[in-house]
């Protein structure tokens, strides 16, 4: 992790003005990446997240499209919720930004991942779960070399 950090150091010595994706790209991009989820759910026959499967399999993988608007609702109210939170105890700018666009690369990561393990056969992590530890090391090496570089703006 420290060589990692190190690295990403090196990195913001580059001129590299944005860090964070504007609300605006974020939201759509987002919204893009939930719709690719939802038609790879659709093409798969079958939903890979336990917390949605009960429910998809009452309504019917067709009408997955359904929760689209809810899961971006969702993720609406936990960004602003955990930027405001972060801003207020952290002292981080731009924290709602650096929230959305930490979630934007997850979920792309994430749909790569079901892309390469569906549609190309890549089974070096077969299962889901256990491909969490590598969205949560992608999220928090780029959260805090963010931060670590939105702070320094800052001063």
């Amino acid at each position: 992790m420290k060589v990692v950090l190190i690295i990403l150091e090196e990195l913001m010595r580059i001129n590299m003005k944005k860090v964070v994706l504007s609300r605006k790209a974020g939201w759509i991009i987002l919204t893009i990446l939930v719709f690719v989820d939802g038609f790879l759910t659709i093409i798969r026959g079958a939903e890979g997240n336990p917390l949605w499967k009960p429910v998809i399999d009452y309504i019917g993988i067709p009408y997955t499209f359904i929760f689209v608007p809810f899961v971006l609702l969702l993720f609406y109210f936990a960004i602003k919720g955990g930027g405001r939170i972060i801003e207020k105890v952290d002292k981080t700018p731009k924290a709602e930004e650096l929230l959305l666009t930490t979630l934007v690369l997850v979920y792309f990561v994430f749909d790569l991942w079901v892309i390469s393990v569906d549609f190309f056969g890549f089974r070096m992590i077969k299962n889901h779960y256990y491909f969490i530890p590598v969205l949560i090391i992608v999220a928090l090496t780029y959260s805090l070399w963010a931060e670590r570089y939105l702070k320094r703006l800052k001063r």
